[in-house]
């Protein structure tokens, strides 16, 4: 087995995988490590990809032609999909400029065959890694199958991250005392490719396109009322769950698991350390309100193969030089959209009295400001800040 790459990156989930494609663009060789068998499970769950995560996945060849459904228009409002108080987004015509749903099984499957197809992408899994210590030209990984040496370690394992804790990295984190409820539906009239999210008392219902004539439903709200939706039966539930969509899909049925998930803020205090960097959960977590918590992922994708391009180009050591400005720019990035999420959530729970008629006041308002809402569809598409080169 081979034991030396330049890059060593634990965690085979979806930011593991797209990391370790964008790395291995620059011809960096890459092992991706993974305590469970890497292969593709049933998840239920779908995922909201930005105008230039489509663009990466595109640059990196995963084909995703047929598995996405495009986002033809945005709507948030307070009150059903006609309510005064409303937030719109209108597309471009072609679904390109304000993203696509792509549920996370056929993601996955696509990039675990653009995985196997590169050459210089190796995943060693199921393996156990047991510790990591710096040597004075990289890092060493114990693990249940020998050591491997790289030049640089990325930490994607996730929210509970052992690296980021073995690395002496601490958290600030918010415990939303909410949680999500995530299932996919079917319906009986078209979607037309509209991403609604509804502020209901508590939290908020988003109603999202999927291929044909379904979409994902994430309820978010207080821990006990979630809880309770997922354990009422099918019936009950589809009967409450239309009663807030104000019956706008038609007659329902549920196509996927009802699954709940906590809901939490956490921003990792440096994204960094010695030869190291943290991606995706493992670096931050937001509220799933704005659907751009894997967005922030594949951000952090392209920037850290942004360095590690240019430390190959310059003869520079990659698991130095690639890190000088990955801290900083991904922090920025993060917290700034972490802190916007927060806010929605944090307004979003109060429906009447002073917080509620600001909330309404502000919806109606923004969406009679092309300044803002042109800045705020930059912000949600990625296209706020200088993009990694693999974005463009």
């Amino acid at each position: 087995m081979k034991t030396e790459f330049d890059i060593l990156i634990v965690g085979a989930g979806l930011a593991g995988l797209t990391t370790a494609l964008a790395c291995a663009e620059s011809g960096a060789t890459v092992a991706v490590l993974d305590r469970n068998p890497v292969g593709v499970v049933s998840d239920g769950r779908a995922t909201a990809l930005s105008a230039t995560s489509l663009r990466l996945f595109e640059n990196l060849g995963v084909d995703l032609v047929g598995l996405t459904q495009p986002i033809q228009d945005m709507l948030v409002t307070e009150g059903g999909p006609n309510s005064p108080w409303r937030l719109h987004f209108a597309g471009n015509g072609d679904g390109g400029d304000l993203g696509a749903l792509i549920e996370n099984t056929p993601l996955k499957t696509a990039l675990l065959q653009r995985v196997t197809a590169k050459k210089n992408i190796k995943i060693l899994a199921p393996i156990g890694v047991h510790d990591v210590e710096h040597i004075p030209t990289g890092v060493t990984a114990q693990t249940d199958q020998g050591i491997l040496t790289a030049r640089l370690l990325i930490a994607a394992d996730g929210r509970e991250s052992v690296l980021r804790r073995k690395a002496g990295i601490t958290t600030q984190r918010f415990d939303y005392d909410s949680a999500s409820l995530v299932t996919t539906i079917a319906h009986d009239l078209p979607h037309d490719g509209l991403a609604w999210q509804r502020l209901i008392l508590g939290g908020a219902l988003a109603v999202l396109p999927l291929t044909g004539h379904r979409s994902q439903i994430v309820w978010s709200g207080p821990s006990a009322g979630i809880h309770a939706a997922t354990e009422m039966d099918e019936d009950s539930f589809l009967a409450l769950l239309s009663e807030k969509m104000d019956g706008y899909l038609g007659e329902m049925s549920l196509t996927a698991d009802r699954q709940s998930y906590p809901l939490r803020l956490q921003m990792a205090d440096g994204f960094t350390g010695v030869r190291l960097a943290l991606v995706g959960d493992a670096a931050h977590v937001i509220h799933p309100l704005a659907g751009q918590g894997f967005n922030l992922g594949v951000r952090d994708a392209a920037a850290i193969a942004d360095g590690i391009k240019m430390a190959r180009n310059t003869g520079q050591d990659i698991g130095v030089a690639s890190l000088l400005e990955y801290d900083h720019w991904r922090n920025a990035d993060s917290r700034s959209l972490g802190v916007v999420t927060h806010l929605i959530s944090e307004t979003s729970r109060g429906h009447s009295g002073v917080i509620g008629h600001i909330r309404r006041l502000g919806l109606a308002l923004t969406d009679r400001s092309l300044v803002i809402k042109s800045a705020l569809a930059k912000q949600a598409a990625g296209e706020s800040r200088e993009l990694p080169d693999l974005m463009r």
